[in-house]
């Protein structure tokens, strides 16, 4: 790999530390302070709802300059983000809405340019490589980050030990607005062409962005919901910073495991061992919600979801180098983030249909085994990709 790969892969983890620090915790926090499952959800839905938009906007930056600076510009934006939690946080309901927003700013201007940038910096011959080393490092700062935040939140009381998280990851943001600078990329002026966004010819791309939607669905909306289904199961923060511990370990341990054994001919199986491991984990939870069954869905999980995601985002990006249109790589991570975060937003809005107009557990349940059964769809569409898997 070259050396701006490397650079990435440090970048990568050190942004993997500090979101792991704060972003499991950010929805407990506003869980402590409002108790209202439908205001967490109402603030995932900002985020889903802006950061495609913001893509936009990424992507003429990338093209009439480079994508370093919008990546910049979206580390920039997470360092405003947690100052202005340490600001504003406590303060309200219609507070948490304008984090939301801010949040989707950054993420928008961060997640595009980096997806490009993982495009530009590897080929075919070393992107399942570098995707399992970004997971492995990934993994161990995950490891690193959410126990560290659970123990620095369970030795103050009150909203001091958020307060010192959320200034940890300012920090930190601000540090990688630096080390950004450290990339070389060439300018590559020219003008984003929104049709190729919005409408593609190629039936392999049609297909990647399927898989992509419906990952989408299960993808984030999984994640907080088990997060606030687990601290009001395991009572304190601690106890849910050794269960993202417990399962980062694992994941780590995957991602390696995923680049050591499955070669192109195992791709498949590889999907396979994904989708059903994420719909059993799922329904251990569903048959019974306690702590021992939150570990259990934990463990099987981690192990899992990375035989699923490698495949995902190598064949994704692969299927752009098969389409040789490398002018055009922006304008196809937006289309590739437009039905992500597609999938997002329109699984959240689901959610929260469901919590106004129904009443009790029984309904989260149902919604989680729809989630979970979600995975097997995309991968029956990700199998489909012949030319680059």
């Amino acid at each position: 790999m070259c050396k701006n790969a490397k650079i990435l892969l440090v970048v990568s983890a050190l942004f993997t530390f500090s979101t792991g620090l704060s972003n499991i915790f950010t929805n407990v926090f506003f869980w402590r302070e409002t108790k209202n499952l439908v205001v967490i959800a109402i603030y995932n839905l900002v985020i889903y709802l802006i950061t495609p938009t913001v893509f936009v906007a990424a992507g003429f930056l990338s093209k009439k300059k480079n994508p370093v600076h919008s990546l910049r510009i979206g580390l920039i934006g997470y360092s405003i983000f947690y100052a202005l939690i340490l600001y504003i946080g406590g303060k309200g309901t219609p507070y948490i809405y304008l984090l939301g927003f801010i949040n989707g700013i950054a993420a928008g201007f961060y997640w595009l340019p980096f997806n490009v940038l993982c495009f530009d910096f590897t080929s075919l011959n070393n992107r399942d490589t570098f995707n399992g080393l970004n997971g492995g490092f990934g993994g161990i700062a995950s490891i690193i980050g959410p126990i560290t935040a659970a123990y620095i939140i369970s030795r103050f009381r009150g909203f001091v030990g958020y307060r010192i998280v959320f200034f940890i990851s300012f920090i930190i943001f601000i540090i990688l607005a630096f080390v950004s600078s450290i990339f070389k990329h060439d300018n590559s002026p020219g003008d984003l062409d929104m049709k190729k966004v919005l409408i593609s010819s190629s039936e392999e791309w049609k297909i990647a962005k399927k898989s992509n939607f419906l990952w989408g669905l299960r993808d984030s909306t999984m994640m907080f919901l088990i997060n606030i289904l687990a601290i009001q199961v395991m009572k304190n923060e601690l106890n849910l910073g050794i269960l993202a511990l417990t399962a980062a370990l694992i994941t780590s341990g995957s991602c390696v495991l995923v680049q050591k054994i499955i070669k192109p001919e195992r791709r498949r199986i590889s999907i396979l061992i994904g989708t059903v491991g994420a719909f059993i984990s799922t329904l251990i939870i569903v048959l019974k919600l306690s702590y021992v069954s939150i570990f259990a869905y934990s463990i099987v999980d981690a192990f899992c979801i990375p035989f699923f995601m490698i495949q995902l985002y190598s064949a994704t990006f692969n299927v752009i180098d098969v389409l040789d249109d490398e002018d055009s790589r922006v304008e196809y991570m937006i289309s590739r983030d437009f039905m992500l975060n597609g999938g997002r937003a329109v699984s959240v809005c689901i959610l929260i249909v469901l919590l106004i107009c129904f009443d009790g557990k029984n309904i989260i349940n149902v919604y989680l085994i729809f989630l979970g059964i979600v995975p097997t769809l995309s991968g029956y569409f990700l199998k489909k990709l012949q030319k680059v898997l």
